[in-house]
């Protein structure tokens, strides 16, 4: 083999390998349909413009006499190609681990049952098999089957006796008391025992668990949403399990989207409205409908405000910060300062904020700090998805949404397929819509009582809806959902 020979297959080889990493990448790019057309025909022309470039410079050219010099412009070439196929490749490995971080978030109907085992913080007991032989506080009528699964499989683990309750009070109170070594519970209903032992998650210990997975029947719209107005639950849990485990909804909102009228309307939904639960007709908090999974939150809702809910997305709180943190901070206006009563080694000042994560996540659960406190709350968390979505509707968000769609994964759910999310992305890069968000918060009377479903004999606080505020905010949802324009003058909040 000569020289000649040698230099030609060195930079055809190198020519060759940018190639290939050039189609790859706009076969991942296709393949993800994240952008419109234009732009994948835009970055095909770049990427050939540049591979005709690099095959001009990376040619050999023909030496002329026996001591010419090696010309510097093919070796400027090759290099420039191999570092352009380096990332080239690095950007096609982004774009598929995207398009399967997106695949594991959408067209969610997957719900999990954590049952747990927890002992008191500072307990002897350190794993399952400690548990030999003792008592532990159990709640079989409460969701009777799933218990059944959960006690045979730590049947096969130790032998042991049980405390049966029905009252989640008497079972706290048991357990702290030293009468019962352990409590055997789903997960979700934890958060009970948080109304008389508020310090009840740092004050114990899970040991051991055993998962329930289940397909929910709720399905999801046949829409083209790029045409049509549809409405997503943005149920916000607040759970130690993954972001499928059953737990309670601490933020129930309402977004309707009209891609006609470039209008996105947002309801929100006070935890404590005092409601009929779709799965027993029994009246509780909303926040508690959680309990029996996101599918009895969106017939709840559905039931008591006769709108048609189209897809949910579930929420973990610790992906705010990851999502705020990933889109490189939001802008949000604080009307007064504070230190948040979640996060005390932080101070949110008056005015115009730039937030990171975890001051948004701050901003997001307080209400101690104003008059209106559940409402106030309800208009931060408004705030702040109005400044995630205007970041994300940007087309630079295109550099960062490897860090974006890595923020969600795991502590975001929805049933949303992701070719609908695509199209939404398509639609938005293409059009840059401005939207005109409307935001609006349902109200009702605070009143402390008895007689809620789940702690019946409880005083606790519940918000008894105003019906007129529910007719009014449902025919909202309903304007547009047949494509007319709304104008909502919001209440100032102090």
């Amino acid at each position: 083999m000569n020289k000649n020979f040698k230099g030609i297959s060195v930079w055809l080889i190198v020519l060759t390998i940018q190639f290939i990493a050039s189609a790859a990448l706009v076969y991942f790019v296709v393949k993800l349909g994240l952008l419109p057309a234009l732009y994948e025909a835009i970055l095909a022309v770049v990427l050939v413009v540049l591979f005709i470039i690099n095959f001009f410079f990376a040619k050999p050219v023909k030496k002329i006499g026996k001591h010419a010099k090696t010309p510097i412009r093919p070796l400027i070439g090759k290099i420039v190609s191999l570092l352009l196929s380096i990332l080239l490749i690095v950007a096609s490995s982004m774009v598929a681990r995207g398009g399967n971080a997106l695949s594991k978030i959408t067209g969610q109907n997957v719900q999990t049952t954590t049952f747990q085992m927890i002992v008191l913080k500072d307990s002897k007991y350190q794993k399952i098999e400690d548990l030999k032989d003792k008592t532990i506080g159990v709640t079989p009528d409460v969701n009777a089957k799933k218990y059944e699964k959960a006690e045979a499989a730590l049947k096969d683990k130790i032998t042991f006796k049980t405390k049966s309750y029905t009252s989640f009070e008497e079972l706290g109170k048991d357990f702290y008391a030293g009468k019962i070594d352990a409590i055997f519970i789903d997960s979700a209903y934890d958060t009970l025992l948080l109304e008389d032992h508020p310090s009840f998650e740092s004050e114990t210990r899970i040991i051991w668990s055993y998962e329930i997975k289940e397909t929910t029947n709720q399905g999801t719209a046949n829409k083209n949403i790029t045409k049509e107005a549809f409405t997503v639950l943005i149920s916000g849990v607040d759970s130690r399990g993954s972001v499928s485990s059953t737990s309670r909804s601490d933020v129930d909102m309402l977004v309707t989207v009209n891609p006609k009228t470039e209008q996105v309307l947002m309801t929100s939904i006070p935890r404590d409205y005092f409601v009929p639960l779709a799965n027993s007709g029994k009246k509780d908090k909303l926040t508690h409908s959680g309990l029996f999974g996101t599918e009895n939150v969106v017939k709840t809702i559905e039931n008591f405000m006769n709108v048609q809910i189209d897809y949910y997305a579930r929420v973990n709180f610790k992906s705010v910060e990851k999502i705020v943190d990933a889109l490189g901070g939001i802008d949000v206006y604080s009307d007064k300062s504070y230190v948040p009563w979640t996060n005390k080694s932080i101070r949110i000042p008056k005015g115009n904020v730039h937030m990171n994560g975890k001051m948004a996540l701050a901003f997001a659960r307080e209400r101690h700090a104003y008059n209106d406190g559940d409402a106030h709350r309800a208009q931060n968390q408004q705030d702040v998805l109005k400044a995630i979505i205007s970041k994300m509707s940007s087309p630079s968000i295109l550099t960062g949404y490897g860090k974006l769609l890595d923020a969600v994964e795991g502590c975001f759910q929805t049933n949303m397929q992701d070719s609908k999310i695509k199209d939404l992305v398509n639609m938005q890069l293409d059009k840059g819509i401005k939207w005109d968000f409307q935001t609006t918060i349902l109200t009702g009377t605070g009143k402390l009582m008895t007689g809620g479903a789940m702690m019946p004999n409880r005083k606790l606080y519940y918000l008894i809806p105003n019906q007129q505020s529910i007719i009014t905010n449902s025919n909202y949802i309903k304007q547009m959902k047949k494509d007319e324009r709304i104008n909502i003058k919001t209440k100032k909040l102090s």
